[in-house]
């Protein structure tokens, strides 16, 4: 199973502050190596701010979903607003891995930057296996077939 949470980010929330609410989303009591995630705070302020994760999803797979997260910019950051829906579970309470998408131009300083960070793995955007998935969502929207997306509200 997935889980999908879309935020808004630049010009709602400086990258920063976008990337202290996936923290604040994705940990509680219990959480295992939150440093590494306050760590990896200026690399993904650079990732954020390139924009890799309004197409890839920043994942989360452990125990639980998969929690994949998707952020908004521009006008549908504006339009959307501040909320960020929570989650049931905390995704970094057990074994974690958080996958990171990067273009492949600075796919390696970026890995070299999270050397320390074990959690992290990062991809290239255009890395098949995982735009393959993602495409399999769209279509089985488009198809009628069932997708849970969290983020719709009545």
């Amino acid at each position: 199973m997935r889980v999908r949470r879309d935020i808004s980010s630049i010009p709602l929330r400086s990258a920063s502050d976008t990337w202290q609410g996936v923290i604040d989303l994705v940990t509680g009591p219990g959480s295992k190596d939150v440093e590494q995630l306050r760590r990896a705070a200026g690399v993904m302020g650079s990732i954020i701010t390139d924009e890799h994760p309004a197409r890839r999803a920043i994942m989360f797979e452990g125990a639980g979903p998969q929690l994949r997260i998707y952020l908004r910019y521009g006008m549908k950051a504006l339009e959307k607003g501040a909320k960020i829906d929570a989650l049931t579970w905390n995704p970094t309470d057990n074994d974690w891995t958080m996958h990171v998408p990067c273009d492949a131009e600075n796919i390696e300083w970026v890995k070299t930057s999270l050397t320390a960070c074990t959690r992290i793995k990062v991809f290239d955007v255009a890395e098949t296996d995982r735009a393959e998935d993602e495409e399999e969502d769209s279509v089985a929207r488009a198809a009628g077939g069932i997708v849970v997306d969290w983020n719709i509200r009545g």
